[in-house]
C-alpha cells in the first residue's frame, strides 16, 4: 500500500489546529501533513510553528489572503503532488469536525474517492440547529438530483482521494468556494472513478453559520449545480457507490 498523505485546509483555527495536528499524525495511517493557511489572523500561525517542533512529518503552506476553500484545497493539491509520492490523499477539516480516527476507516477503502459521509447508514450530525440541518439537506439533495450524483453527502468534506483523481481534478476544476465540494465529485463521476460512502460522525465544535448561509456562497453553489445540470448531460452516468467498502446501503 503506497504513502498516505493528509491536508488540511484552514482559516482562524487557534483552538482546534493542535488537537487536529496531533491526532491526525498520532493515528500512524499518515505519512506526512500538509497544512495550507488561508491567511489565519487569530493566533493559528503560533501553534503551527509549534506543531511543525513535535512533528517532523508536518509541512506548512502559508496563503496571505483568504481567497475561499476551493482555492485553498486545489492549491494544497498542486503543493501535495509536487511535493509527496503519494497514492492518497486524506482531506479533513481543521476545527474537530472530523475526527482524525476515523481516517483508517477511510483508508481501508479501495475506491478512487471514498466520502465521509453524515447521510448513510450509521452516519451522524451532532450539535448543529434545525436551520443548519435544513440548509445542509436541501444543498446535498438538489445537487444530487440535479447532477445525478452518486453521492448522498456532496458537501462533505471528509475524504479520501487517489493520486490519479488527484491529478485530473487539478487540470480541469474550476470553482474557487465552497462549491469546490461538489465540483470534485462532479468531476469524479463524469470522468468514470469510482465512489464510495462511509460513514462518520460529524461534531460541530463550534458555533457558527453554515457556510451555504451567506448570499455569496449560496449564489455560487447554485450557478455551479444549474450550469453542470443542464450543459453537461454525461454526469448522469456516474461511477461506482458503495456505502462501505465491500457493503451496499
Amino acid at each position: 500500500m503506497g504513502e498516505a498523505v493528509g491536508l488540511l485546509p484552514i482559516l482562524n483555527e487557534v483552538g482546534s489546529i493542535r488537537l487536529v495536528i496531533d491526532g491526525t499524525l498520532s493515528s500512524g495511517a499518515i505519512d506526512r501533513l500538509l497544512v495550507v493557511d488561508d491567511g489565519s489572523t487569530d493566533g493559528t500561525l503560533d501553534e503551527l510553528k509549534g506543531a511543525q517542533v513535535r512533528w517532523p512529518q508536518l509541512d506548512l503552506e502559508l496563503r496571505s489572503d483568504q481567497r475561499g476553500l476551493g482555492s485553498a484545497l486545489l492549491h494544497g493539491f498542486r503543493e501535495a503532488v509536487q511535493r509527496y509520492p503519494f497514492d492518497r490523499l486524506v482531506v479533513l477539516d481543521g476545527d474537530l469536525s472530523h475526527d482524525p480516527g476515523a481516517i483508517p476507516d477511510l483508508l481501508a477503502s479501495p475506491y478512487d474517492l471514498v466520502v465521509g459521509s453524515r447521510y448513510v447508514r450509521e452516519g451522524r450530525i451532532e450539535n448543529w440547529n434545525a436551520s443548519r440541518r435544513l440548509i445542509s439537506f436541501v444543498a446535498n439533495s438538489v445537487a444530487r438530483c440535479l447532477l445525478r450524483l452518486p453521492v448522498k453527502d456532496v458537501t462533505s468534506g471528509f475524504r479520501v482521494y487517489r493520486r490519479p483523481l488527484v491529478e485530473m481534478i487539478i487540470d480541469h476544476a474550476a470553482c474557487g468556494g465552497y462549491e469546490f465540494q461538489v465540483e470534485t465529485i462532479w468531476l469524479a463521476a463524469l470522468h468514470r472513478y469510482s465512489i464510495a460512502e462511509v460513514p462518520i460522525a460529524f461534531i460541530e465544535r463550534k458555533v457558527g453559520e453554515s457556510k451555504l448561509a451567506t448570499p455569496e456562497e449560496a449564489w455560487k453553489f447554485a450557478r455551479f449545480v444549474m450550469s453542470k445540470a443542464f450543459i453537461h448531460p454525461r454526469s448522469k452516468t456516474p461511477g461506482v457507490i458503495s456505502s462501505r467498502a465491500g457493503r451496499s446501503s
